[in-house]
């Protein structure tokens, strides 16, 4: 059943629609499940129907949402007939407030993983690792000379591989650690340490960002440079890891990313000032 409900999740967005999102993919990927727990006939056309209501979460952390409900409708199958506050009724009315909460939960913290660190780091180990190998294409695009396929197939491919890796790790996971906490609002929030997650992949594209300006700054150094003006190339040198360093330093301040701004503008209007005088580095 397991296995059949992963495969299944990965199609979550095939139904996709304005009305209610991912209601047919959600229902699509637990309907082994609910065959399971309900024989054909009504309960299971009400525990279907019940589960293609408006949900919308982000897609690859969607196996946290989907392994909870599963375990809750085990539990509302198994429970006695009672009253309006505590019988299958209320429990149906949990249900569903637990996946909404979910659901927003784990979009907001997906996003941040997915769409906001992972996807800009497959192009930063795509870069990195083509200079490593030589190829230099993505910096001088009207020099590129040819280049062995397996080099020019591995930037992208480890970038995917990172991408895709973590996105199907974290479906699989998810499922299991989603049943097996099955029932509360916060089943699954805090399986991981997002945060810190969150925190080390900032690190990560950091780094790889300044490892990148470093070497493409060298390399049309070494390219242009004709040993004039080593002041203003240092400069140059200077101001680019400056810039990255003062968007990490406001970051860390607590500070609007208008006032990084402000600052580089008015550097900026400073330095042309400073050449426009006549001076020189």
């Amino acid at each position: 059943m397991f296995f059949s409900i992963f495969i299944r999740s990965f199609f979550i967005q095939a139904g996709w629609n304005y009305e209610r999102l991912q209601n047919l993919g959600f229902a699509f990927a637990i309907m082994p499940a609910l065959r399971k727990i309900y024989a054909p006939g009504e309960k299971l056309a009400a525990a279907v129907l019940r589960h293609l209501g408006l949900f919308n979460t982000q897609p690859y952390m969607a196996g946290f949402v989907i392994g909870n409900i599963v375990r809750m409708e085990e539990k509302l199958a198994l429970m006695p007939a009672g009253g309006a506050e505590s019988g299958p009724a209320a429990f149906e009315k949990k249900i569903l407030e637990v996946k909404a909460a979910l659901s927003s939960g784990f979009a907001a913290i997906g996003d941040r993983i997915f769409w906001g660190r992972l996807k800009p780091l497959t192009t930063q180990v795509c870069i990195v690792i083509w200079a490593l190998a030589g190829f230099y294409g993505w910096l001088f695009t009207d020099t590129v000379s040819r280049v062995p396929l397996p080099v020019l197939f591995l930037g992208p491919l480890a970038g995917i591989a990172l991408y895709a890796g973590g996105a199907v790790y974290l479906r699989w996971q998810g499922l299991k650690k989603g049943y097996a906490c099955g029932g509360t609002a916060s089943c699954g929030l805090d399986a991981v340490n997002w945060p810190a997650l969150i925190r080390r992949l900032s690190v990560a594209g950091f780094a790889l960002s300044l490892l990148i300006v470093a070497g493409a700054f060298g390399l049309l150094l070494e390219q242009n440079w004709d040993g004039a003006h080593k002041g203003g190339l240092i400069l140059r040198a200077a101001l680019a890891l400056g810039v990255m360093a003062l968007q990490r330093i406001v970051r860390k301040s607590g500070r609007s990313i208008f006032f990084a701004m402000g600052l580089i503008l008015s550097a900026s209007a400073a330095l042309v000032i400073f050449e426009r005088s006549g001076l020189h580095l």
